[in-house]
């Protein structure tokens, strides 16, 4: 397998030496200059005054930086309700055997340094780590036929039968090509937009973008672009291409994004072009912010109700048998919306309209030990449970040993991972599912596929754990723009709307849309 690995190494280097394969590197390289954002700008909104008391609900990611983010600018007067007894929301780590492993965030890529990583490094955890690409099962049994595919083979394997070739030049040039096609539209239907969330399309583009993110490649014949939106949106828990808005897909793989996807399909991801992993974790980064910023956090908190009144908001909180009412000036909301539509006792008809229908799916991650199974690189996918939707069904794995092995993104260094089947390998495995499913039922699904289909043995599930995950609205609510419909509401009442439900289920996402909300903050009062 390691000769052959060499092998394909060696025809994309020999594609690479080729001219035009050397003009479309260039040619994405150069598709990174800006270009003027397209679209209705957003509106100026209503926001909280420095001297008024702000109550921040959740202390995850979006919690958080929001909390930072306005001490950052003068407000002293911040108090933040958490359900749980922690900080980081979905940045939840493990420190086992040394590491810590993830049990929600895993990566970073290129646009985390323009938000994540100064923040990271600021509040010392900033120590990221490049790691090399995925690898893929294409079926459920490491017996199988061709099964262990390196990502190059699966890639090109897929984009063949589009371009009627076996020829891997040929198949990386097409690849390419209609990679550079799709950065191109994506820059002309939208320009370069700060954040994440792009300007408000008008009705040409909003046309244009209908549908699900797999008809919008269809009509656009970026087939050849499906196989790495596979890896990129439905293995991060995204949405199936066939299922989740166009919308989604063009907002989670924006023009930096697909370049860097193309330059790791050519092995020439260079800082900060990469995908990383962070050594210490994510969820670091917020429990370093909330002990430097000495932040107000009321753990455990269970918010039975909030009413808006006219000049403040008011909040009953459970204090063992009874309800305590507190009171703050502005409140900025980060959870799901359906909580928010529960807890509120107001809610506007406006509110329940555009929020009633976010609907998210179930990531479950575990973190567990085993010995002798078939490796394939330190993170693979599962195409078999991927394509064909099985619910609860594993469908990736991510060793943090093997990322912070030396030499792992090498031939050699990935050979030497894999060879190590006898030792005790320590790795955080993924299931998706529509429906939340029982621990139980979720544990027994994952020792079956190690055990019957990879010839894992002494499989201890160490921790298991599962978010409702990625809410999202329908393509047909999505080409009716919500997103930007919520943020026309946003400060009325005195309310934000914040997380991932109104922007998107990414760190770089809520922390974007963050800064939308305070750039766009009427500064009358500052």
């Amino acid at each position: 397998m390691l000769m052959f690995a060499i092998f394909l190494l060696h025809l994309l280097h020999t594609a690479l030496c080729q001219g035009s394969t050397e003009q479309a590197i260039k040619t994405l390289m150069s598709l990174l200059q800006p270009k003027e954002a397209r679209g209705d700008p957003f509106p100026t909104i209503p926001g909280p005054a420095q001297y008024e008391q702000v109550c921040i609900v959740g202390a995850g990611p979006a919690g958080i930086h929001m909390a930072q983010s306005l001490k950052k600018i003068g407000f002293t007067n911040i108090t933040i309700y958490e359900k749980t007894n922690r900080v980081g929301g979905k940045s939840y780590d493990i420190k086992y055997r040394g590491i810590e492993h993830p049990q929600g965030t895993i990566f970073a890529e290129a646009n985390y340094f323009d938000n994540l990583i100064p923040l990271a490094l600021e509040y010392g955890a900033g120590d990221y780590v490049k790691i090399p690409s995925y690898n893929v099962w294409r079926t459920n049994s490491a017996q199988d036929e061709n099964s262990k595919l390196m990502l190059s083979q699966f890639i090109l394997g897929r984009v063949a039968p589009l371009t009627n070739s076996t020829n891997p030049k040929a198949n990386l040039g097409f690849l390419l090509k209609t990679a550079i096609h799709y950065v191109k539209l994506h820059k002309q239907m939208f320009g370069d937009y700060e954040g994440d969330l792009m300007l408000r399309p008008d009705e040409d583009v909003m046309f244009r973008i209908r549908g699900t993110f797999l008809e919008y490649l269809k009509r656009e014949n970026m087939l050849a672009l499906v196989p790495v939106f596979k890896l990129s949106n439905e293995l991060q828990g995204y949405g199936h291409l066939d299922e989740v808005s166009a919308l989604y897909g063009l907002i989670w793989n924006n023009p930096k994004f697909v370049i860097t996807l193309a330059l790791r399909a050519l092995k020439q991801d260079n800082d900060p072009l990469s995908v990383y992993v962070l050594r210490d974790g994510f969820e670091k980064i917020w429990k370093n912010i909330v002990q430097k910023e000495n932040l107000d956090i009321r753990f455990n908190t269970d918010i039975y109700s909030i009413t808006r009144l006219q000049n403040r908001v008011a909040l009953k909180i459970w204090k063992g048998s009874y309800l305590k009412p507190e009171h703050c000036d502005f409140m900025i909301w980060t959870p799901p919306m359906s909580d928010l539509l529960r807890t509120l006792t107001d809610t506007r008809h406006e509110e329940y309209n555009l929020f009633k229908g976010l609907k998210p799916e179930f990531l479950t991650a575990s973190l567990v030990d085993m010995r002798n199974s078939v490796r394939n690189g330190p993170y693979s996918a599962f195409m078999y449970n991927l394509d064909r939707k099985v619910e609860g069904g594993v469908t990736g794995e991510a060793s943090m040993m093997g990322f912070l092995t030396p030499d792992i993104g090498t031939p050699e260094g990935i050979a030497e991972y894999n060879g190590n089947q006898s030792q005790l390998l320590t790795i955080s495995v993924l299931q998706l599912g529509k429906e939340c499913q029982d621990e139980k039922t979720l544990n027994q699904i994952l020792q079956d596929h190690y055990t019957k289909g990879f010839n894992a043995t002494d499989l201890e599930i160490l921790n298991t754990i599962t978010w409702p995950y990625f809410p999202r609205w329908s393509p047909e609510e999505t080409g009716q723009a919500r997103h930007w419909q919520v943020f026309n509401m946003q400060g009325k009442q005195k309310v934000w709307y914040a997380g991932s439900s109104v922007s998107f289920e990414s760190i770089r996402g809520v922390m974007e849309y963050n800064n939308l909300l305070l750039r766009k903050m009427n500064k009358i009062n500052h």
